[in-house]
C-alpha cells in the first residue's frame, strides 16, 4: 500500500515537472539558442578547429556573454518578483481564510499553488541562465588555453628549426 502511494506521489511530481520544465525551457531557449548552436558546432568539429576558428569562437561567445548578462539579471529580477507576488497572494489568502492557524495556512497554501509554480519556474530559469553564463566563461577560458598552447608549440617549433 505504501509503495503505491509513493509511486503515485512520484508520478504526480513527474507530471508537474514535465509541465513546468517545458515552460522554463521555452523561456530559456529563447535566449540561449545561438550559444547552444555555437557550442554544438565547436563540439562537432573540435578536432579540426584552426587557430582562426578558435579566435572567432572566443569572440562570438564573449559577445553573446555580454548581452546574456543582462538577460540573466532580468531573470533574477523576475524570480524575485514572482516570490514577492507569491508571498502577497499567500498573505491575502491567509487573511481571508477562516479557522485555526493551521487551517488558514493550509487554505492559503492551496490557494497559492499557481503562484508557487510561477516562482519555481522563474527561479529555475534564473539558475539556468547563471549556469549557462558561467559555462560560457569556462568554455572561453578553455579555448584561450588551447590557443595559447598552440602558439607556444608553434613558437617552440619555429625556434628549433631556426637553430638547424
Amino acid at each position: 500500500m505504501e509503495d503505491a502511494k509513493l509511486q503515485e506521489a512520484l508520478d504526480r511530481t513527474d507530471d508537474v515537472y514535465k509541465d513546468l520544465i517545458e515552460i522554463a525551457n521555452t523561456i530559456f531557449k529563447t535566449y540561449t539558442g545561438d550559444v547552444n548552436e555555437l557550442i554544438k558546432g565547436a563540439m562537432d568539429n573540435v578536432d579540426n578547429l584552426t587557430n582562426e576558428d578558435i579566435r572567432l569562437l572566443i569572440i562570438k561567445l564573449s559577445l553573446h556573454s555580454f548581452s546574456f548578462g543582462d538577460v540573466k539579471e532580468k531573470a533574477g529580477l523576475k524570480a524575485e518578483l514572482s516570490e514577492t507576488l507569491r508571498k502577497e497572494a499567500y498573505a491575502k489568502a491567509f487573511n481571508l481564510s477562516e479557522g485555526s492557524v493551521a487551517s488558514k495556512e493550509n487554505q492559503a497554501t492551496m490557494k497559492t499553488a499557481y503562484e508557487n509554480s510561477v516562482e519555481l519556474i522563474y527561479s529555475t530559469v534564473a539558475s539556468l541562465f547563471k549556469t549557462k553564463l558561467d559555462e560560457i566563461h569556462r568554455v572561453v577560458d578553455a579555448l584561450k588555453s588551447v590557443l595559447m598552447s598552440r602558439m607556444s608549440e608553434a613558437k617552440l617549433t619555429a625556434t628549433m628549426y631556426e637553430g638547424e
